[in-house]
């Protein structure tokens, strides 16, 4: 039983450690890669956006970036710049404008960590 409960701290101790230092690396690439040629796209709920959100970003919700994507970007090539509340939502939304063909995607991570910056 002490050797289960061990491996469960040890678990424990890394997935609680894990979602910090993903963050950490989402910042500092939105912290270098949002610039005034980037389309940027806030991929969280209406309700989130109007709630606050980063100066000239569209809200596209991740589960209506393949319908409404193309309406704001049709070029494929333009650098589009995506964020959520952690980077999750973000992160689905980069993996579907891949497979659609975009080329320039990149998941800045979450809100509250780039309003600090932007």
């Amino acid at each position: 039983m002490r050797k289960v409960n061990i491996v469960f701290a040890i678990t424990f101790a890394f997935l609680a450690v894990l979602p910090l230092s993903y963050g950490q690396d989402k910042f500092n690439e939105g912290k270098t890669l949002i610039d005034r040629n980037s389309k940027l796209i806030d991929v969280r709920t209406e309700k989130e956006y109007n709630e606050g959100h980063l100066k000239n970003a569209i809200n596209i919700p991740h589960t209506e970036i393949k319908e409404k994507i193309i309406k704001y970007t049709p070029d494929k090539e333009e650098k589009i710049v995506l964020y959520c509340r952690s980077g999750r939502r973000a992160e689905i939304a980069k993996t579907t404008l891949l497979e659609m063909g975009y080329k320039n995607v990149i998941n800045a991570g979450g809100y509250d960590g780039l309003r600090k910056i932007k």
